[in-house]
């Protein structure tokens, strides 16, 4: 070939395009690597770039540009390093090599600009990159490591594909098939480690290993905490002591190996200098992770049970606290080997003992409270209190009791999920519409609270966003929880048996307006605390009868006051802002319900009549009374600010 014919055949090449259009991938492409930026190399690019030789002047190298062209690495047997360079001029770099282990593990550094790692089968081998054929994309930007760490691969020829994606860069590229990877790249670099970091990951058979690094930059003692595993993971603390990418038997300064799902963790005091942490897949597993590294915080120093201090730290860094759903997990952690011992029950009690430092919502920590510590009603329901040895049937039935609302009041009829919402329209005494119970004076409590005073309901209520609602009381003022479910009781027709009973709508629903009935089921349950004043029986019948002074105070968490009839008294409260409800006698007028409570309403200017409700609810609304009936009929009247 004459310099005219060569210069004519580089110029040819040098100008065809190197990718056109992307080829789609197969589900065969790893979940997580693969990125739009990167498109597939196009068969038409491939055969346009079949050029085999170097430019005396530039130096370009075709050799490796296409699979048919790609450099022969021979079998891969322990680790391969070798350099090559892509940029403008030289986008792709192609390298064979023939695996016999079922591992990959493949890294691409030393880079000056931003290229890309991508792992291909020529299944067909046809020469050229089809649909389905990319096993494995790493694409990080800027100058960042890239790394292909895959298993359960089967014995064959494969391509490493090394492209540039901006600029121009030199690189370094390392393979090895090792079980342990024994490559060292930066995935994730956490700078000079100071506190807490925390991070969340994915490990399987496409990517088998996470690499973090950080520097100490004085001497102290690193903790590192691998947890919420489901299958088998390992954590290694390494120090790549000569630098040179690869783990030697020396650069381990520790490791936690444990089997099964079982939490990693590492303690270890380390020099000021630079570390990588390895989460490492065993035996094909698949499995989300939780992973610490801290220089020192509150779990590591307060907490023993690995698995607890390292869930509680991830739940306290990730969101600034701990929240319902993580106590749940953080309790049910305790129970990971069938059984609570005193270690994992003395972590819980000391996080919820701490819950205003770990942003632990209150309510949270009074649930979790009654589940680790005691509370009267674990007895009363047969469930017991928590001790070291409990098992996880009874921490599970607590869970349930408290945080679910499973722990449903013995009534009669048939519990059934009850549609609709918490609120309909707002609030209003008049949703109040009382059942085949006699706690009148529970409901009149509640109407009377919701005339004057609806954020006080509305704030009794969580939305716990799982079918359950987590309903406030007040006991001497302190705030205390209970957790109820949808699950109401009802007759065989589909109504309600108790609260919403008049409400003509079947338990299905979507109109159905549920807070009176979820809160006076809730009273039902916190009764059995044995601080309400009612009967500590989980059952409806047990809060027959009462006084509304006692659960005005419940409701609102302020005093309340029993008083004698006045007229001008009660006008006073009620234009003052004051609930009121009213006792009658036992004995009284025709209309006018006997050993009743009634929620005081106001007064209608038009008539000149007082307006009371009656909680049996109905269609009627508000039965007007003139001052002397009200006298006659009404023995006293309860009122809370």
């Amino acid at each position: 070939m004459n310099n005219a014919t060569l210069n004519t055949t580089l110029s040819t090449a040098l100008n065809s395009p190197l990718q056109t259009q992307p080829i789609p991938l197969s589900s065969g492409v790893l979940p997580g690597l693969q990125s739009s930026r990167v498109q597939p190399i196009s068969s038409s690019a491939l055969t346009s770039n079949l050029v085999t030789v170097i430019d005396p002047i530039t130096h370009i190298d075709f050799r490796r540009n296409t699979l048919g062209s790609a450099q022969n690495l021979g079998s891969l047997s322990g680790p391969m390093s070798l350099t090559g360079w892509v940029g403008s001029t030289d986008t792709i770099d192609f390298y064979k090599v023939n695996v016999n282990s079922s591992r990959l593990n493949i890294s691409l550094t030393g880079l000056a600009a931003d290229a890309d790692l991508r792992l291909i089968q020529d299944v067909n081998q046809n020469g050229l990159v089809d649909y389905g054929e990319i096993l494995a994309t790493s694409n990080r930007f800027n100058m960042r490591d890239e790394t292909i760490n895959v298993s359960g691969l089967t014995a064959g020829s494969y391509f490493i594909e090394v492209l540039q994606f901006s600029g121009d860069t030199s690189y370094k590229l390392r393979l090895s098939d090792a079980y342990v990877n024994d490559l060292i790249a930066v995935e994730t670099d956490l700078g000079n480690l100071s506190g807490t970091q925390i991070f969340s990951g994915h490990i399987d058979n496409k990517n088998t290993t996470d690499i973090y690094k950080f520097t100490a930059s004085t001497i102290y003692n690193v903790n590192i905490s691998l947890t919420g595993l489901s299958a088998d993971a390992d954590v290694r603390l390494i120090r790549d002591t000569n630098n040179n990418g690869l783990l030697d038997s020396t650069d381990v300064v520790v490791s936690s190996l444990r089997g099964g799902s079982a939490a990693e963790k590492i303690n270890a005091s380390i020099p000021g200098l630079t570390y990588f942490v390895q989460v490492n897949q065993f035996s094909n597993s698949d499995t989300n992770y939780h992973l610490g590294i801290s220089s020192g915080d509150w779990f590591n120093t307060n907490l023993v049970d690995d698995e607890i201090m390292g869930e509680a730290r991830y739940a306290y860094y990730n969101g600034g606290g701990i929240d319902r759903n993580e106590m749940i997990g953080l309790l049910r952690d305790a129970k990971d080997y069938g059984a609570i011992d005193s270690s994992e029950l003395s972590d819980l009690r000391k996080i919820v003992g701490n819950a205003a430092g770990l942003g632990i919502a209150d309510y949270v920590r009074v649930l979790a409270g009654k589940v680790v510590n005691s509370d009267p009603a674990n007895a009363r329901s047969g469930i017991g209190n928590l001790f070291s040895g409990s098992g996880s049937t009874q921490m599970e039935r607590l869970i349930g009791k408290w945080f679910l609302g499973t722990d449903r009041p013995t009534a009669a009829g048939t519990y059934q999920y009850a549609s609709g919402a918490l609120f309909q329209n707002g609030i209003s005494y008049r949703d109040v519409d009382q059942g085949q119970v006699g706690d009148c004076y529970f409901l009149a409590s509640l109407g009377a609270v919701a005339l004057k005073a609806p954020t006080n309901i509305s704030n009794m209520f969580t939305d716990n966003g799982d079918g359950s609602f987590t309903v406030r009381f007040f006991n001497n003022g302190v705030a205390d929880y209970v957790t109820v479910d949808r699950y109401l009781p009802t007759y065989p027709g589909g109504g309600f048996m108790y609260a919403n009973d008049s409400s003509g709508l079947a338990y299905n629903n979507a109109n159905n307006e549920l807070w009176v009935a979820l809160a006076e089921k809730a009273y039902v349950q916190m009764s059995q605390s044995g601080w309400t004043g009612q009967d500590v029986g989980n059952t409806y019948e047990s809060i027959a009868g009462g006084w509304a002074k006692m659960t005005l105070e419940q409701i609102t968490g302020r005093s309340a006051t029993a008083n004698l009839m006045n007229l001008s008294n009660i006008w006073t409260a009620f234009t003052s802002g004051q609930s009121i409800a009213l006792h009658t006698n036992g004995t009284t007028e025709a209309g006018i319900v006997g050993n009743h409570v009634y929620v005081f309403t106001g007064f209608n200017y038009t008539t000149g009549r007082y307006t009371v409700y009656n909680p049996w609810g109905g269609s009627d609304g508000p039965v007007e009374l003139t001052g002397a009936q009200l006298l006659n009929n009404f023995s006293q009247w309860d009122a809370v600010a």
